[in-house]
């Protein structure tokens, strides 16, 4: 190495970055997995899901950058940005690495699921756990939606009573819908089920998570939940009085 000329040596740094990168394109250590969601109007974040990626990563929504970039476990937070619409290719590149989605940007947030955060909360462990499932949890973007979780049945365990409903004051896409599932207190784990099956174009939606701490936009005296549908990858964030 010592009798190569010193002007040569940002090339061969470049040859020798630029084959590395190529290894781990070839390798699949590169790309996106999913999108969470794959649709949100401008302004909105969406969690892109994804391998190899670091605070480096291009992310542009077909030429146009994203309007802000984040890393994350797992992935990069991004914001949808001005001056698009419709369907896009959402790609991330970094050197001689790339890979793309179908993404699209909505005019209006969809009527059809629950209102959510414009940013994608990054969960942190509460300091505390409620004694008991049971409970009014409101959602905390839309005061008239909640949902009415009851302890279990027998007393005991983590099965949610038979009689948890999702409720809306003005909605009645999401009024009186049952709830079935779990909310394991002791592994701080949720697992539930809203059967909208009955409503016009209704559907079953699953969503896990876990309480987190209390966020700033939440009542004084109150602990959230974080849950993420596995049909639409939207958040969604309850509150409940402790």
């Amino acid at each position: 190495m010592k009798n190569i000329p010193l002007l040569l040596l940002p090339a061969l740094l470049v040859a020798l970055l630029s084959n590395a990168c190529k290894d781990k394109c070839d390798a699949g250590d590169f790309g996106i997995t999913s999108l969470q969601p794959a649709a949100n109007p401008v302004g909105y974040e969406i969690f892109i899901q994804a391998k190899g990626v670091t605070a480096d990563t291009r992310v542009r929504f077909d030429e146009v950058d994203a309007a802000s970039v984040k890393t994350a476990e797992g992935g990069l937070i991004v914001k949808v940005p001005n001056g698009i619409s419709g369907p896009v290719s959402l790609s991330i590149e970094e050197g001689s690495c790339s890979d793309a989605r179908s993404f699209e940007v909505l005019g209006t947030y969809p009527g059809n699921v629950p209102a959510g955060p414009t940013t994608i909360i990054v969960p942190q462990a509460p300091g505390s756990l409620p004694s008991s499932i049971g409970n009014f949890y409101t959602n905390l973007f839309d005061s008239d939606h909640a949902f009415v979780l009851g302890d279990p049945d027998s007393g005991t365990g983590t099965q949610v009573g038979s009689f948890s409903t999702e409720s809306h004051f003005s909605n009645d896409f999401f009024n009186g819908n049952p709830i079935s599932g779990t909310m394991d207190l002791a592994n701080n784990n949720i697992f539930l089920i809203v059967d909208r099956t009955a409503q016009t174009g209704g559907f079953k939606d699953t969503l896990t998570g876990k309480y987190i701490q209390k966020l700033p936009l939440s009542p004084n005296g109150t602990i959230n939940i974080l849950l993420t549908s596995k049909r639409t990858g939207r958040q969604l964030v309850l509150y409940r009085f402790l």
